[in-house]
């Protein structure tokens, strides 16, 4: 009870902060798209890149945490795939906006707050690198689908640079991607930070999870309009949720628990970022291909809502099991 206390309950108030200042207007709603930049290109990489900068080579290389998190996220991409397929009858490139709701969390925006409020440092590096296995392999698909249909569709246009750039460079542009490899080049090369960029990077990397919070709950001001009871009859939503926050946790744990073999902050980490919402980035995605818009913010706001709950009492149970000991 004292871990809800501490530490949930704190962290959700700043979503529900996010909130109560845009419904008040007491700044803008439409500000969480400032915010949400200044998070994404701004204060999150600064995070990632001082959690992988400072970390040993050594724990960059934790294969089974990779794996773990890895078959976790493709797992229920495909197979929520194969759903749309053969129970839903959907075809083409939208197939990859129905995995990626299915499959990408908010691992940055809430997954990372809390475990660094949680535990610190020690959480830092874990919470990096499943930010980034959970990032960058799905848009790479989603990229890489819209962009071969749209090849094979354009008959004027065989230029394979083109396609190549459109589909590479989003990927290694990636605010995410640039700064995981830029710490990793510090830390490979054992290169110690200065103490101008230690400081530098530390200030930006506080403020990305009490900024991603905020930008949160502000965010949810534009979307209140989305929820209304026939949204309960929209199958395809619920079997995404569900795939979101039921199917990617339990295969999640079964991995963590049977087949891999991790530290407890390190299984904590890699379950308890299965189990996060639909991730926000999905709807950038789903609005850039013109695909599964409506149905994506319904997914996002609702799945939000629920795993308010689900992660209070997930988190609780790791802690406990885990036996470890918060900040």
């Amino acid at each position: 009870m004292q871990v809800v206390i501490d530490i949930i309950i704190p962290v959700f108030a700043i979503i529900i902060i996010g909130f109560v200042c845009g419904l008040t207007k007491i700044v803008s709603a439409e500000s969480a798209k400032a915010l949400n930049s200044y998070v994404l290109y701004v204060a999150l990489p600064a995070l990632l890149f001082y959690a992988v900068a400072t970390a040993p080579i050594g724990e960059l290389t934790n294969w089974d945490f990779l794996f773990a998190n890895l078959i976790g996220i493709l797992g229920s991409f495909i197979v929520t795939v194969f759903i749309m397929i053969f129970i839903f009858k959907k075809k083409t490139a939208e197939l990859s906006i129905y995995g990626m709701n299915a499959s990408y969390g908010t691992t940055g925006y809430m997954g990372l707050p809390l475990l660094i409020a949680a535990f610190g440092h020690d959480a830092a590096l874990p919470a990096a690198l499943a930010t980034l296995i959970h990032n960058i392999p799905v848009i790479a698909i989603v990229i890489i689908t819209f962009e071969w249909a749209r090849a094979k569709n354009d008959v004027t246009s065989n230029n394979t640079f083109t396609f190549l750039k459109n589909v590479f460079k989003p990927v290694l542009f990636h605010p995410i991607m640039l700064s995981v490899l830029a710490g990793l080049i510090f830390s490979i090369f054992e290169i110690p930070l200065p103490n101008s960029l230690d400081i530098f990077a530390s200030f930006l990397a506080d403020a990305a999870g009490p900024t991603a919070l905020f930008a949160i709950g502000l965010a949810l001001v534009n979307q209140k309009g989305i929820i209304s009871p026939s949204i309960l009859t929209k199958k395809e939503v619920n079997t995404l949720i569900g795939m979101k926050l039921v199917f990617q946790p339990l295969l999640t744990i079964f991995l963590v628990l049977v087949v891999f073999d991790l530290e407890p902050i390190w299984a904590l980490t890699t379950i308890l970022m299965s189990a996060l919402p639909i991730g926000a980035e999905t709807f950038v995605f789903a609005q850039k291909y013109n695909t599964l818009t409506k149905e994506t913010s319904m997914g996002i706001v609702i799945s939000l809502l629920i795993a308010i709950v689900t992660i209070s009492i997930l988190f609780v149970i790791l802690i406990n099991y885990y036996n470890l000991t918060v900040i």
